[in-house]
């Protein structure tokens, strides 16, 4: 149990309080002893050049981390204005190929119509220019037809001159002629090919009942031959005009397909 202590075993200020050996004495604590107890305690202020260290350690902090805020701020500006411009740029580079891109449709959308508005006028007289030229080359052929059936005619005269014998091989082939002709055949040739064929071929055309007659409305290098059943043209005449159907036929261009330019 406690012992209450009287009004004499009551502690006073400034007298310690009885205590064990080896303790701290205790004090009363009273206000404005704190700085008495300090002073009391050997507490001494700060010398002028601590003071004046702790303030330009603490500067050097400021300075150091206002450096390191001011380095932040700078780099994300930095980073900021860098990412805008790459923006920017990225944005102009798609925005210039999409115009590049915008301006040659439009180009090629303009070119089409100019070439429409210029050709469509064109394709008319495209169309009749073809037709003339396949007219010209009709044309073209057949004057060269006539041309070279001309030069043969002329050829054939000259050679007609040089061999006038021709006319016994063309008298031949029309006493061999199958089917034979009945009755008594007259031959009819030029009066120069009449004395001819008669030293040559008279003999044999007698043997075979054939009369010769001089005709001079006969083209020389031709003759004709008439009988009961019926008559053979071979004079120069008729056997030029087959040689001139035949070369034609020949020359004659293909039909054109309908519908083809």
């Amino acid at each position: 149990m406690s012992k209450r202590l009287g009004p004499e075993s009551e502690p006073r200020p400034g007298h310690p309080l009885p205590g064990r050996e080896g303790e701290v004495p205790w004090q009363r604590w009273e206000m404005g002893e704190l700085p008495q107890a300090r002073r009391a305690a050997g507490s001494t202020p700060p010398s002028p050049e601590e003071t004046a260290r702790r303030k330009a350690a603490f500067q050097r902090q400021a300075e150091l981390r206002a450096l390191q805020d001011s380095a932040r701020e700078a780099a994300r500006q930095e980073g900021h204005r860098e990412g805008y411009q790459a923006g920017q740029a990225e944005g102009f580079q798609a925005g210039l190929a999409e115009g590049l891109e915008q301006g040659r449709a439009q180009a090629r959308e303009e070119l089409e119509r100019q070439l429409r508005e210029t050709l469509t006028p064109l394709l008319p007289l495209a169309a009749s220019f073809g037709e003339a030229l396949h007219e010209l080359d009709e044309v073209l052929a057949e004057e060269l037809v006539e041309l070279a059936l001309a030069t043969g005619r002329q050829l054939a005269g000259e050679a007609l001159k040089a061999r006038p014998k021709q006319v016994l091989e063309i008298v031949r082939g029309l006493l061999h002629t199958e089917p034979g002709m009945s009755g008594k055949p007259r031959l009819w040739l030029h009066p120069r090919d009449h004395a001819l064929v008669e030293e040559y071929l008279g003999q044999e055309l007698a043997a075979a009942g054939w009369v010769l007659q001089p005709d001079d409305q006969v083209t020389r290098g031709g003759c004709r031959v008439t009988s009961a059943s019926g008559e053979l043209d071979a004079t120069w005449e008729s056997r030029w005009a087959a040689v001139k159907r035949q070369v034609r036929r020949r020359a004659a261009p293909p039909p054109r397909e309908e519908g083809a330019p």
